[in-house]
């Protein structure tokens, strides 16, 4: 009897170690989950996390992100995960509020933390600047060293309400965006670290190609302007060296008076189209197009695909450029 009931304890404790074994071991090939605000960052997340990530998407396809509300449900997930990767977007206070210091096993990174961010009203004023400059874009796909005694900016952004936030669309700022994340990745994975870092090396020389790619296209038209319903090109704007105009002013629909004076404007710069993001109303747009004789094309600034898209901005508001006849030589 006591040689069964030895037997009969061995198999349990040898059933119940393989069922942890089995436990562990999917433990450990489970994804690390990830959230991110808007679809450019899921692109990002995705190429630096390969198949050792899940990422999910706050906003989606057509939804506006200034006017966004996360539900309960996307909140409840989002408190699951491991990290959520911010970007600056408004509507991410009432999450970090909610969610900030209250759960444990989730950690929130400002992804645009090692960004020089620009005010929105640059839009209007300021963006035909010389095009910036930076060891990111400068052909050795490296990013600068930060100042001594800078941190890590984690939790939510402290950015100005002021600040344009559409900081995804330049090629050199999605470097610096990868490459918070792929630190934040290797803290919570480090497992991988070699990982994460041969897929940020191979993202960073991608993007920088792109960068190159794009400077040499819109060269032959600094300093030209190119007129947007939304203000959302600011950083795309600075990069290359280009001003845009825009038809929204601060949030809201035009006046009157504004439009009178936009459709003047574009009159002088001889402009012929005026690109409209989906995301937003684009009867103002009409208007102005139909004074001026010209057309309203889709321009969208929260395509997943970021690379494709930039490359598709960048051509789209080349040809707008070339049949300007104040761009020709």
């Amino acid at each position: 009897m006591k040689t069964t009931g030895m037997k009969t304890l061995l198999r349990q404790t040898t059933l119940q170690l393989a069922v942890l074994l089995v436990l562990t071991s999917a433990a450990a090939a489970a994804p690390l989950e990830i959230f991110v605000s808007i679809p450019p960052q899921k692109w990002l997340s995705e190429k630096i996390g390969g198949e050792l990530v899940s990422t999910n998407v706050l906003v989606v396809r057509g939804q506006d992100p200034h006017t966004f509300e996360p539900t309960p449900r996307q909140i409840s997930s989002l408190a699951r995960s491991r990290l959520y990767f911010t970007i600056g977007m408004e509507f991410e206070q009432q999450i970090t509020q909610k969610l900030d210091g209250t759960v444990a096993s989730m950690r929130m990174v400002d992804t645009t933390a090692t960004i020089d961010r620009i005010p929105a009203i640059a839009h209007e004023q300021e963006e035909g600047h010389d095009v910036h400059v930076s060891h990111a874009a400068d052909g050795h796909g490296e990013e600068p060293e930060k100042p001594a005694g800078q941190e890590e900016h984690e939790r939510h952004a402290h950015h100005h309400p002021g600040d344009d936030p559409h900081v995804w669309l330049s090629p050199p700022n999605l470097i610096r965006m990868a490459k918070v994340m792929a630190e934040a990745m290797i803290a919570a994975d480090p497992e991988h670290a070699a990982t994460y870092r041969q897929n940020l090396n191979q993202t960073t020389d991608s993007l920088t190609q792109l960068h190159r790619d794009i400077a040499t296209m819109l060269a032959p038209f600094r300093g030209a302007s190119f007129y947007v319903f939304h203000p959302s090109f600011g950083y795309f704007a600075r990069e290359y060296g280009l001003r845009q105009e825009a038809v929204e002013i601060s949030g809201k629909s035009p006046t009157p008076k504004q439009i009178s004076n936009l459709i003047a404007k574009a009159k002088e710069d001889k402009v012929r189209i005026i690109f409209v993001q989906p995301q937003f109303d684009s009867k103002s747009a009409t208007a102005v197009a139909r004074a001026i004789g010209g057309v309203v094309e889709p321009l969208d600034a929260l395509a997943g695909d970021i690379p494709a898209n930039l490359r598709t901005m960048a051509l789209q508001i080349k040809n707008a450029l070339d049949h300007s006849p104040r761009t020709q030589p």
